[in-house]
């Protein structure tokens, strides 16, 4: 009877194990309530943490892809500079090399502004036989044009007597009176009144290398035609002055006669060369028309003009044309004194500054060429001088031993 006692709950279980372990029902899965609900809360759980798992996975590859994404944004946008730095590079070295080129082809090519004032140069030749054929009509009736017709007639005339030839050079000199003159004899003929043009021009130096006029003057290297006739008034005083008159045809033809016309001849030898170096002052100290067309071209150069209206003589201003003198010191002095050449010359560079180099010394191998003409002209000039002490140291005892040869041989 105490199976009778056995629990409610406990029987439930039995027959439940027995149902269970029934053949019948033995597949059949027994799930208790509570455990169920365990294990749905259990899938709920699992099925939250797959879905937040799921969604952080999402999220994950979400940034990977963005993080990818701007990995090969960035990767195109290096890629991209340093594809444009590259062809800015060669577009810039193609630039640089082609601007070289151009300004290779520009010095090697390129005509130069003062090209003209170069051509002007190459007529230097030109203007120096100029003034050598005017030379040739300063001499005594050489046909050179005097204005002053006193001066005129003292050139060009023969040789006088010493007193008359004196005598005309004073009244001449009236023209010229300076102060000296005038506190001396001022008020006489031969000095009415100071010059207050040219004073004391027949017989200043001056008159030759700075032209005639009034004391404290500027040099002028291209002469006026009074200045060129007081010019000439000084070789006449200084080297032509008259030692004995000229003989006429009946006197000539006597013995003694073709003597002094020998030795007139002899001393007009020497003089010839005295004056040349006077007389050929003269002449490239006057207008050169040669000088005309060539300075005409030159001053097309903008630096050649303005070294032009800076140093050019009245003379040349008023005509556009030079002296031989002054062509060649504005030919120098152009580049060596001249701020406009050397703006230019500063600009300048490649094969047109080797270009300018070379025509600076060609023009200072023309310069000493003309330097040597002239030593050679004063060592002409020396040997006569030369001769001339020579002889008049040796003619009166050649004369005195050729004297005793002849009474030596008399008196045999």
């Amino acid at each position: 009877m105490r199976l009778n006692r056995i629990p409610v709950r406990v029987s439930v279980v039995l027959a439940t194990c027995a149902f269970v372990t029934s053949p019948a029902y033995a597949a059949w899965p027994v799930i208790d309530a509570a455990v169920l609900m365990a294990v749905n809360a259990v899938n709920a759980s699992v099925n939250g943490v797959t879905a937040s798992v799921n969604a952080m996975n999402t999220s994950v590859s979400q940034l990977l892809y963005n993080i990818g994404t701007a990995i090969n944004q960035n990767t195109s946008k290096v890629s991209s500079t340093i594809e444009a730095a590259s062809r800015s590079e060669r577009e810039f070295a193609v630039a640089q090399e082609r601007n070289r080129r151009y300004e290779d082809a520009r010095q090697r090519y390129a005509v130069p502004a003062s090209i003209c004032s170069e051509s002007g140069s190459g007529g230097i030749s030109e203007v120096g036989a100029a003034a050598g054929s005017t030379k040739g009509t300063i001499r005594p009736r050489g046909g050179a044009v005097i204005s002053n017709a006193a001066i005129a007639q003292a050139v060009n005339t023969p040789p006088v007597p010493q007193e008359i030839d004196s005598s005309r050079a004073a009244r001449i000199h009236a023209q010229f009176c300076d102060a000296d003159d005038f506190a001396a004899y001022g008020g006489a003929r031969a000095c009415p009144a100071t010059s207050t043009t040219m004073p004391g021009a027949d017989k200043r130096i001056d008159s030759l290398f700075i032209g005639a006029g009034p004391n404290g003057k500027t040099p002028d290297l291209t002469f006026s035609q009074a200045q060129i006739d007081a010019s000439l008034m000084y070789v006449q005083n200084g080297i032509r002055r008259s030692i004995g008159p000229q003989l006429h045809k009946g006197e000539a033809d006597t013995v003694a006669g073709a003597q002094y016309v020998g030795l007139l001849t002899q001393f007009n030898a020497i003089i010839s060369a005295a004056a040349d170096p006077l007389e050929q002052q003269i002449a490239d100290s006057a207008l050169n028309p040669t000088t005309r067309p060539l300075l005409q071209e030159a001053l097309t150069s903008s630096a050649a003009n303005s070294y032009f209206q800076q140093v050019a003589s009245p003379q040349a201003r008023a005509t556009n044309t030079m002296s031989a003198r002054e062509f060649e010191a504005f030919e120098v002095g152009r580049r060596y004194a001249n701020t406009a050449y050397q703006a230019d010359l500063q600009s300048t560079s490649g094969d047109n500054l080797t270009r300018e180099l070379i025509r600076v010394t060609a023009l200072n191998a023309w310069l000493l060429a003309q330097l040597k003409t002239e030593v050679r002209k004063g060592n002409v000039i020396e040997g006569l001088l030369l001769a001339s002490t020579a002889r008049q140291e040796y003619e009166p005892i050649l004369s005195q031993r050729y004297r005793a040869v002849a009474g030596r041989l008399g008196g045999q």
